[in-house]
């Protein structure tokens, strides 16, 4: 009787927005711009951290707003400002689509804004998600399936927790030690361990476009000091020539010599990009 009672108990907020404790919804009043952005700042939270979610089911629910990638309720926009109650509230929480709201492309893009505004720190992730510590500065959300790196404590990159493609998963299976040595020299290159991977799995599936792989006539020339083949370059010297200069540098960073700005040395070849950064032409040093 007395929890139909409390839940039945209305609220009402000037300018519409209640902050959530408990079951209580505390009206967020002096709002100098009026706006969403403005409550989630006035609560304590940077934008990005709240997820909102209009409701356009109830008829006095406007918007709900989540601390994010979790179902913490942190605020509410009431529709035309009309008195609300916690039983408003929670009807139109139920009537939300969880799957669909942090769908995996939902996530990405959550995870990419907090590496953009350079804010999703190590603190804060552990208060939203499970994290598992893999490595220095290494983190894995089995619930999100997903590695994610910081640096200095800040979230700068996030990639699956199935780690190899199919191109590298295939490779592995007939090849390990060759993996593993690709993996040894990524990591002595690249920024952290997603990145060295991302290498990776970009040289392998760049194998698998070799015409006779491991016979190919051009394999020698593309022979490192590591003892491995750059596939990736190989591919782009004598069929495509399709790459990216970023892409390029970085396949091939702390590994190339930059002869002037659109033209860089990499083992017998050197590489020359146009002013539109595209490859437009190879040839021997």
């Amino acid at each position: 009787m007395f929890k139909n009672l409390f839940s039945n108990k209305e609220f009402s907020s000037k300018t519409g927005f209640f902050k959530v404790e408990g079951k209580e919804l505390i009206p967020i009043n002096g709002l100098e711009k009026g706006s969403i952005n403005d409550c989630i700042e006035t609560i304590g939270f940077p934008t990005n951290h709240i997820y909102t979610i209009h409701s356009f089911d109830s008829n006095k629910i406007s918007v709900l707003g989540f601390k994010t990638l979790t179902k913490s309720l942190e605020f509410v926009l009431a529709e035309n400002k009309t008195k609300i109650s916690f039983l408003d509230v929670s009807k139109a929480v139920k009537g939300i689509d969880w799957d669909f709201e942090y769908s995996d492309l939902n996530v990405e893009d959550i995870l990419q804004e907090g590496i953009d505004y350079e804010n999703f720190d190590l603190d804060f992730i552990k208060s939203i998600l499970d994290l598992t510590k893999e490595d220095k500065d290494l983190y894995k959300s089995q619930k999100l399936g997903l590695y994610l790196q910081f640096e200095n404590g800040i979230l700068t990159a996030f990639t699956s927790s199935e780690w190899e493609n199919s191109s590298t998963k295939w490779l592995k299976d007939i090849n390990q030690k060759m993996v593993e040595s690709m993996v040894k020299e990524a990591k002595q290159f690249q920024r952290n361990e997603i990145e060295a991977m991302q290498e990776v799995n970009n040289q392998t599936k760049a194998l698998m476009n070799v015409p006779e792989a491991m016979k190919n006539e051009f394999l020698t020339l593309h022979k490192n000091e590591n003892g491995n083949f750059n596939f990736y370059n190989l591919v782009i010297a004598h069929y495509t020539q399709d790459c990216n200069q970023d892409d390029f540098l970085f396949m091939n960073k702390g590994r190339f010599k930059k002869t002037d700005k659109q033209t860089f040395g990499v083992g017998n070849f050197k590489y020359e990009f146009g002013i539109d950064k595209e490859l437009i032409n190879v040839y021997e040093q």
